[in-house]
């Protein structure tokens, strides 16, 4: 039989001491999470741009959440008419941070996020993009697009589901046909007319001078002076000469009287 002495009771006590203590320190730290787990919290809208588009155009369906509190993971479908609307194929698109994914189904398209790794959930007062889906048309014709079912995740795995959302009507025109433009006919470039070169203007030759023809002599009539005459030279020695007879007989008279003076 076991005895309990006064120095065994006195560990004991400081053990339950210390016991409470741990208890009182850190039992509110461990049942903490319990005691703040909540369910995650958003208020969803959904638009579509353009809002009047024609077939073949693509719009855009946007899903925004306000007031949104410790949101980790979500789930959106999206239901559409199928004859009017269907996914182009190019990827959905979410928050930055997180991982973005959609399958298509006929008539749904549903757009899954997940935050990564211990990034902490999204928490926002003002409006939050969740998702961004592209789509095209198809024909004419009013297209409904509804925000069909809902599930939110928080970071402590707590989950809310959703029914049926927010919706939006989207007319559908037809494609409008463009009336052709006549284009005007490029005039065509006349061809330009060859000029004519000038002709060389021909360079005169000299003409040759006329070589003088020499003027026969008349042969000299026997009897006559030895002076050869023609035509008018004869007649004008012939005046000379009567000029200077009539010259020196005139000097001869005149010498004659003189002496004969002188003899007087």
């Amino acid at each position: 039989m076991s005895t309990v002495t006064p120095t065994s009771r006195s560990r004991m006590r400081r053990f339950g001491a210390s016991l409470v203590a741990g208890l009182a320190l850190f039992g509110p730290l461990a049942l903490a999470p319990a005691a703040h787990a909540a369910a995650p919290t958003a208020t969803l809208t959904l638009e579509v741009a353009p809002t009047t588009p024609t077939e073949g155009d693509t719009v855009v369906v946007t899903v925004r959440g306000s007031g949104v509190t410790d949101l980790y993971a979500y789930d959106l479908v999206l239901s559409v008419d199928d004859s009017l609307l269907e996914p182009t194929g190019d990827n959905a698109t979410g928050p930055d941070g997180g991982f973005t994914s959609a399958v298509a189904t006929s008539g749904d398209v549903t757009v899954s996020h997940t935050r990564l790794g211990t990034s902490p959930g999204l928490s926002s007062a003002d409006p939050l993009v969740l998702a961004s889906v592209p789509l095209r048309t198809l024909a004419p014709g009013a297209a409904r697009i509804e925000l069909s079912a809902v599930r939110l995740v928080s970071s402590t795995g707590e989950a809310t589901t959703l029914g049926s959302g927010a919706s939006a009507s989207l007319p559908i025109g037809a494609p409008t046909t463009p009336t052709p433009v006549p284009t005007a006919s490029a005039s065509p470039t006349p061809t330009p007319t060859p000029t004519a070169s000038a002709t060389p203007t021909s360079t005169s030759t000299p003409t040759a001078s006329a070589s003088p023809t020499p003027t026969a002599s008349a042969s000299p009539t026997p009897g006559a002076s030895g002076l050869a005459t023609t035509g008018v030279d004869a007649a004008v020695w012939m005046t000379s000469g009567a000029v200077g007879i009539a010259l020196v007989a005139a000097g001869t008279l005149f010498v004659a009287r003189r002496r004969q003076g002188v003899r007087e």
